[in-house]
């Protein structure tokens, strides 16, 4: 996440002493410009009458001085006017006084940059109107008192005016453009900066609920395989059990028969040996952490699994289990797990047939080859039942677990419209 540094702000004592200083500037600076402009003007005139011009002049002259140090001391202070109504109307007044005073050309050049960084037309065109009048009204009073009007010398006049007036204007356009464009550039790079540190919050919540997700699925993993490793443990238990019991009545038959023939004991020692054989390879079978067994659930053997099939068709379903290679006598002699585990396998795929597809063919497949045991079971997908059913696929992985439990696996998935099962192990 990108940090942006803090903007540090000067105390609010430094700030309003660097903004009175910049008014006493402008103002002092003002008086002084301006009074070295009404010195040229008012020595040209001088010049004019040979030092002794009319004293209607000189009143205008002395009106000038006076209105232009009013007004030049005034703009200083006006710049912390808000925006508004009253700052409009004090500096379109000073604008103004450029057409009456020569003093006070800073002055008005300065109220005129103003309204220019407000961006308002209609100030600027009031501005170069209140201008223009106060110009013709100020040569229009010069011509009167020196008896004579110039035309070309009006009209040059008013015209500079207005230029002049214009200059402040568009200087203050231009800056007051480029002082709203930098303050929309921090705007937007500020919400910039909250989107992306929202979207930061967003995805780290994001990845802690994922977290949490996987970590919850996890763990309803790992108990639905512990509970079928429990129930595995349960089979084997009772398994084996049936083994030794085997083991223990023939053992048992020939210490206490003495009267059996060599014929007879031999084969009793065959049977008990191929017992133990078997529940030695069943106990391989189950991993080391295997131990708990309760429960007394008989166990499955062949005909087991046509009878889940007969169950299914009985409850409505349109199931077949059709045998390759294979017949059920042939699972007779291999080792219980084995039966147990295709038990479970086609139990678990009639009960989510029955549940996700409804009135849908199941056709269930067992074959064999050199190496394996293979079931296999597709049934046709049916979009409402399976959008209106909620599985959590707890059954379908308790197959894959307890398949890979005797050296085998299991997968499950859609293809083109069919739903399939495949669960293969030794034989």
């Amino acid at each position: 996440m990108t940090v942006t540094a803090p903007t540090v702000s000067a105390p609010p004592s430094v700030r309003n002493l660097r903004e009175w200083l910049i008014a006493l500037a402008q103002s002092l600076g003002g008086c002084g410009l301006g009074l070295l402009i009404f010195l040229i003007v008012f020595g040209s005139l001088l010049m004019e009458f040979d030092d002794d011009p009319p004293g209607a002049l000189v009143a205008l002259s002395a009106a000038d001085a006076l209105l232009g140090a009013l007004v030049t001391l005034v703009i200083g202070p006006l710049r912390f006017l808000r925006p508004g109504r009253l700052h409009n109307v004090l500096h379109l007044t000073v604008a103004m006084t450029a057409g009456l005073s020569t003093f006070a050309l800073v002055a008005s050049a300065i109220a005129l940059y103003r309204l220019g960084t407000r961006r308002r037309p209609w100030l600027d065109g009031l501005a170069i109107l209140l201008v223009t009048v106060a110009s013709l009204l100020t040569l229009g009073i010069d011509a009167s008192v020196r008896g004579e009007v110039d035309a070309l010398l009006l009209v040059t006049t008013v015209g500079v005016m207005i230029v002049a007036a214009l200059v402040p204007l568009l200087i203050g356009h231009v800056v007051g453009t480029r002082h709203e464009l930098v303050a929309t550039l921090r705007d937007r790079a500020a919400s910039a900066d909250r989107e992306r540190e929202t979207a930061q919050r967003e995805r780290e919540a994001a990845e802690r609920e994922a977290a949490a997700l996987v970590r919850e699925r996890d763990a309803e993993t790992a108990r639905v395989r512990a509970e079928e490793r429990a129930a595995l443990a349960r089979d084997m238990h009772d398994s084996i059990s049936h083994h030794l019991a085997a083991i223990a009545m023939h053992a048992g038959a020939m210490s206490y028969r003495e009267d059996l023939a060599p014929e007879d004991l031999r084969r009793s020692a065959a049977t008990v040996r191929e017992a133990a054989q078997q529940a030695n390879g069943e106990l391989r079978t189950v991993l080391m952490t295997l131990r708990t067994a309760d429960g007394d659930a008989p166990l499955a053997t062949a005909p087991t699994l046509t009878e889940i099939i007969e169950r299914a068709r009985a409850d409505g379903q349109d199931v077949q289990l059709t045998w390759q290679g294979i017949e059920p006598d042939d699972l007779t002699g291999r080792d219980r797990g084995t039966v147990v585990t295709l038990a479970r396998i086609l139990t678990e795929i009639t009960a989510n047939a029955a549940k996700h597809a409804p009135g849908a063919p199941l056709r269930v497949t067992l074959s064999r080859d050199d190496e394996h045991l293979v079931l296999t079971a597709r049934n046709p997908l049916s979009a409402t039942a399976a959008g209106a059913t909620i599985s959590t696929g707890h059954g379908l992985l308790g197959v894959q677990e307890r398949v890979r439990l005797l050296g085998g696996d299991a997968r499950c998935g859609a293809d083109g419209g069919t739903f399939e099962v495949e669960a293969w192990m030794p034989w």
